[in-house]
């Protein structure tokens, strides 16, 4: 496995430094930027800094900057570590060395695992640019706990990397990857908590968004960087997190097999 495992990720890393540096880093960056940068400007431009009462009530504090900041901040990172992960057997596929990937006995784990970690360092930048704009607009750090915090971000990465193996079964297995994704991150961002509370969705949205491990993973972040709580209390968010995580992993590990399955028949029809 760890053959695998340092084999692919000098490949995505030499891939990513002499191919496309900059194309996807900015990319995400802009996205998220905007996002924020909307979220800013209807709050001092609009509302005149205003917030209603029901929304320090939901939200759990009455400063939406810091909440949309981080909000935007880890969207961003998630659609990062999904696209990064679910693309990478269909590039392989577009790239007509998929065959010879699936027919090799190298360790699947190490594959993914290899691909998940070499992103990291890309979704790393990311993040730590997007705290900076942030800070700049209004993000409040002054109560944050840092290893509550880098401990539930660490803990919500591997729930992304787990959900992102069922959604690289799923655009494998229909050969399409902007409807699929796009679908999915347009989803997230409407049901997750990115822009404003999830009990302001209507009643029959709010399930959906229990399904979503980006909306744990956002109140516990927060919790630990606004509030600069501990663990202890968001054990119901991660406890839930890590329930949702595995049964992704555990989905996505089965749907994987099942979808190669019928690519490797396909080959040989």
């Amino acid at each position: 496995m760890w053959q695998t495992f340092r084999a692919t990720f000098r490949r995505n890393y030499l891939t990513m430094h002499r191919a496309y540096p900059w194309s996807f880093f900015i990319g995400n960056i802009l996205s998220a930027a905007y996002t924020v940068l909307f979220a800013y400007l209807t709050y001092n431009y609009v509302f005149l800094g205003q917030m209603e009462t029901r929304f320090a009530d939901f939200a759990g504090t009455g400063d939406y900057i810091s909440y949309v900041v981080l909000g935007g901040t880890v969207y961003s990172l998630a659609v990062s570590m999904l696209m990064i992960v679910s693309r990478a057997l269909i590039t392989e596929l577009r790239e007509g060395s998929l065959e010879a990937l699936l027919l090799t006995p190298s360790s699947r784990k190490g594959y993914f695992l290899g691909t998940g970690m070499q992103g990291l360092m890309r979704v790393g930048i990311e993040f730590s640019v997007m705290i900076l704009i942030g800070w700049f607009l209004g993000l409040n750090l002054t109560h944050i706990n840092g290893l509550a915090a880098f401990i539930v971000l660490s803990i919500t990465i591997g729930s992304f990397f787990a959900q992102a193996l069922v959604l690289g079964s799923v655009m494998l297995y229909f050969r399409d990857t902007y409807i699929t994704q796009n679908t999915l991150f347009i989803v997230m961002a409407f049901v997750s908590g990115v822009t404003f509370p999830t009990q302001y969705l209507p009643g029959w949205l709010q399930p959906l968004s229990m399904m979503m491990p980006l909306n744990y993973g956002l109140q516990a972040f927060r919790r630990s960087v606004i509030e600069g709580s501990g663990l202890w209390a968001s054990r119901s968010e991660l406890a839930s997190l890590i329930v949702l995580s595995l049964i992704y992993f555990a989905i996505g590990v089965w749907a994987i097999q099942v979808t190669e399955k019928r690519v490797v028949e396909k080959i040989f029809d």
